[in-house]
């Protein structure tokens, strides 16, 4: 035996340490960190949850966790953390509908016009090729209904008339017009709460 191996033991080199947590105990100990919590740090949590799923090249429950954390940031009324977790989604799942349509209802919360109109084009583009139409057709006119934005009903008229709702795609032209429908919310708190309730609805009913 030399005498490295008699003065230091049996093993040299660095000495190993506990192996690492597994993605599964990482997000066992944020769902237990999570319990009690208030909405939006449980919504936190559970994105973190989801990095840790993502990072592990888990996507389906790393989308499991995404969505249930931007249903807890939308029910404490966080609209721009909810939007970033659905951007994640997005990003790893390019056609899940549900989240393009949350994402263009929080950007009119968010009263920015312009990217509602980018995320609405993005929206019907999915909803074309998951051959959606007849789900995605409420949802554009119920968003138009609330928008006094000119560009943004232009744009939602040209879509539902791209979907096949003639009838409804005038309508909304009308209201480009008009300068808005005579539901429109002209008050930017009642406009955001009203499209918060409306992406928190559309997180629960829509496919894909």
């Amino acid at each position: 035996m030399s005498f490295f191996r008699r003065f230091f033991g049996q093993t040299i080199g660095p000495s190993k340490g506990p192996p690492s947590p597994t993605p599964e105990q990482q997000v066992g100990e944020l769902e237990r960190r999570a319990e009690g919590a208030p909405l939006g740090t449980k919504g936190t949590l559970l994105n973190r949850a989801g990095d840790v799923f993502m990072r592990a090249g888990n996507h389906q429950k790393a989308l499991y966790y995404f969505r249930r954390a931007i249903d807890l940031l939308l029910e404490d009324e966080q609209p721009e953390p909810a939007r970033g977790v659905a951007k994640k989604i997005i990003r790893v799942h390019p056609d899940t509908v549900r989240t393009h349509c949350t994402l263009t209802w929080l950007d009119l919360a968010n009263q920015h016009p312009g990217t509602a109109r980018k995320s609405l084009r993005e929206y019907f583009a999915c909803v074309e090729k998951r051959g959606l139409a007849d789900e995605a057709g409420p949802q554009i006119l119920e968003m138009a209904k609330v928008t006094t934005h000119k560009g943004f009903l232009e744009e939602a008229s040209e879509i539902l008339e791209k979907l096949g709702f003639g009838e409804r795609a005038e309508l909304v032209e009308a209201w480009a017009m008009d300068g808005g429908a005579a539901l429109a919310q002209k008050n930017p708190e009642k406009l955001s709460k009203h499209c918060l309730e409306a992406a928190i609805a559309s997180e629960g009913s829509e496919r894909g």
